[in-house]
């Protein structure tokens, strides 16, 4: 259990590019990269600019799987080429997980599982 003395909690974090189409729920639709992924949300890679707590629905195909996860996510920070918030990431912002089934959490998982390469010495 993590309390207020310990740490911030950082979910792990798996290198993972695939393409995600997002959009708002009114039908806005566009498509940019994913950069890594974790169980609580992903770093899209985008120049299109995207306001902060801003809630989007996500789609993407996760290597292996062959279902599209769609979720609902929100975005929890922003990286533009203006103001770069972490320089060792392409333009685009941070998404979290707001509304997601049990089922694509759980293959979230195994693709985590499955791709999480350790060195062996």
């Amino acid at each position: 259990m993590v309390n207020s003395a310990d740490k911030e909690y950082v979910p792990k974090r798996l290198k993972a590019e695939m393409r995600v189409s997002f959009g708002t729920s009114n039908g806005t639709l566009l498509s940019g990269f994913s950069i890594d992924l974790s169980a609580g949300g992903l770093y899209l890679q985008t120049d299109y600019p995207l306001e902060v707590g801003a809630i989007l629905v996500l789609r993407f195909k996760l290597l292996g799987q062959d279902k599209t996860a769609s979720c609902s996510s929100k975005v929890a920070w922003v990286n533009t080429k203006e103001n770069l918030r972490n320089p060792e990431l392409p333009p685009g912002a941070g998404m979290q997980f707001v509304d997601i089934s049990l089922e694509e959490v759980k293959a979230i998982g195994r693709f985590m599982k499955h791709n999480d390469i350790q060195p062996t010495w």
